[in-house]
């Protein structure tokens, strides 16, 4: 019997458990869920969105999804969305909350509570088509004349008056501009292999190879890895100041300045080498120039920043770097002015430099570090073609017995210009800089400490 009432009170139990938690506990998760998509203005998945139609007084912008789920703009042009806009926008609906109700559905309709709200005339009006259909459109009317609140009302069968908070509105009134894709270019920086410029800033020509870009014109030599990234940063990260005209005629393109004289680049990526060409026409009033993306038929603007990194001279683009060491290699150098030898140190295997030339001679072996430090990094100021001069010091770099870099540097015209062997081109080398450089056995030497003649040994 005992047993029997055992087994009833634990069913009992079960089902008072089964009770609270379907009831309780999932049931009430469900009535916040419910009770929470109760006060958003539209209930639907982002994901599954096909169309976004906006209605302002300047006119209709109309966003559609298309293959691949890209986001175009149908109206009033055609033309990219900014992806990343389009997304944020709908994220804005889908958060966006009815905080109270103004006019129940019973007074909504009349054309006298329309006008009292700025309905009659809404200042936006937002459409979404997703998969399973159009939903309800929303109406903004005016803002609240005390709260910051904006009065919505919403089509279909329940067309009561409600507000949202004002800054809500501020996020869905976008132009057609605020949705459009504003890059200048769109391209993928990484995978740039080619680039090229004409026109009247001057021929620039760079491939690139592994991790190096090299140039082509109008020089065959080192481009700078970091000045052309930099160029491809700066157009990567560059957005349209503002379109100008949607579809020019070829009379229209020559006033905006695109003419056989204008700059133009064109860059190549990926491995079946697509294309895309940036050209630049006239400046605006306001200093801005304007520019033309071939795949795109619209004249837009873009700032002056861009276009002087465009238009720098092919001498920015190359390699400031004449020397290429590994100095941790570097275990002998042998210093020279014209044909009279100044030292010639060698590297033991614990690091420590010696002079070898002239023999007995102690060292400063940080010295010699700090030489091949700025030897790395030397930098030149300018170019030229040129070759020669007065020879007022050579550096012999070696690495297991091979001669890896023989630099001169010659007095020109009263400048210092660096050749090495295997380069044909002249680098232009800062005075100061060279003063660093141009050293005597003095410096590098340890000179003993004089011995007091007075002392008395014991």
């Amino acid at each position: 019997m005992k047993l029997k009432t055992n087994v009833i009170v634990g069913a009992i139990f079960a089902l008072l458990l089964t009770f609270v938690y379907f009831h309780e506990i999932k049931g009430g998760q469900e009535r916040r869920q419910a009770a929470e998509r109760s006060k958003q203005l539209v209930d639907f998945k982002e994901s599954e969105v096909k169309r976004l139609s906006l209605i302002r007084p300047e006119g209709g912008i109309e966003v559609e999804r298309t293959e691949g789920s890209q986001w175009r703009i149908v109206l009033p042009v055609e033309d990219g969305a900014d992806g990343e806009a389009v997304e944020r926008y709908l994220r804005n609906i889908a958060e966006s909350e009815r905080e109270k109700v103004v006019v129940d559905s019973a007074d909504a309709l009349s054309a006298e509570t329309a006008a009292r709200y700025g309905l009659d005339r809404p200042r936006l009006k937002v459409s979404i088509e997703t998969e399973e259909g159009t939903l309800d459109t929303l109406f903004f009317g005016t803002d609240a004349p005390t709260d910051r609140y904006t009065y919505v009302q919403e089509s279909g069968s329940n067309p009561e008056i409600f507000v949202v908070r004002a800054w809500r509105y501020d996020n869905l009134d976008k132009s057609v501009f605020d949705l459009r894709d504003r890059r200048v270019l769109a391209f993928p920086k990484s995978e740039i292999i080619e680039a090229a410029r004409t026109g009247s800033a001057g021929p620039v020509s760079l491939r690139k190879e592994g991790p190096e870009w090299l140039m082509q014109e109008p020089i065959v030599a080192r481009a700078s890895s970091e000045a052309v990234d930099g160029v491809l940063a700066k157009i990567e990260s560059s957005e349209i100041s503002a379109f100008v005209d949607e579809a020019p005629s070829g009379e229209a393109l020559a006033a905006y300045g695109f003419g056989s004289g204008a700059v133009q680049w064109s860059f190549t990526f990926g491995q079946d080498r697509r294309e895309r060409r940036l050209s630049i026409g006239r400046e605006d009033e306001e200093g801005r120039y304007y520019a033309r993306e071939e795949s795109r038929p619209q004249v837009f603007l873009i700032d002056s920043t861009l276009v002087h990194r465009l238009s720098q001279d092919a001498a920015q683009l190359r390699d400031r770097k004449p020397l290429r060491i590994d100095r941790d290699g570097i275990d002998r150098m042998e210093y020279r002015r014209g044909p009279v030898l100044i030292f010639a140190a060698e590297k033991d295997s614990s690091g420590v430099w010696n002079i070898q030339d002239p023999p007995g001679q102690q060292t400063k072996s940080w010295k010699l570090n700090a030489l091949l430090t700025d030897l790395e990094s030397l930098e030149a100021i300018d170019f030229s073609t040129a070759q020669g001069g007065e020879p007022p010091l050579s550096v012999r770099l070696m690495e297991g017995g091979q001669s890896v870099n023989y630099a001169q540097f010659f007095l020109r015209d009263g400048e210092i210009y660096l050749e090495q062997d295997g380069d044909p081109h002249a680098y232009k080398i800062d005075t100061d800089v060279f003063a660093d450089i141009d050293l005597e056995l003095d410096e590098v030497r340890q000179v003993p400490e004089a011995v007091d003649s007075t002392r008395v040994d014991e």
